[in-house]
């Protein structure tokens, strides 16, 4: 009679997997973020170097949208990060147990 439910493993398995494709999904939003943050970033400062030697001696930092830019740049940097390392642990951790799986079926075809 063919089993209808799956295993714990099984389960566990699929959650894992699961979870690998959802911090996939958001590495890739964070990335995109990242270098839109980054873009508008070099865009602002060619625009600034653009001006002449004397608007950019007459510029205060604060009368442009630099900090912003860079606060922006950097809360994109550790978001993407963060996604980074969350993807690379639920990989691991999917790899591990697809061995351990693995290991179990193979283990239970030997013993019966």
């Amino acid at each position: 009679r063919p089993q209808l439910t799956m295993s714990t493993s099984d389960q566990k398995l699929q959650q894992l997997e699961e979870a690998t494709t959802a911090s996939q999904s958001l590495l890739a939003e964070k990335e995109s973020k990242l270098s839109s943050a980054m873009n508008a970033l070099d865009k602002a400062k060619s625009k600034l170097k653009a001006l002449s030697p004397e608007a950019q001696q007459t510029l205060q930092v604060n009368d442009t949208e630099l900090p912003e830019l860079l606060s922006a740049r950097m809360i994109a940097q550790e978001e993407y990060d963060e996604a980074e390392k969350r993807h690379e642990t639920n990989k691991k951790y999917l790899l591990i147990f697809r061995e351990k799986v693995s290991r179990e079926k193979c283990n239970s075809l030997v013993g019966s």
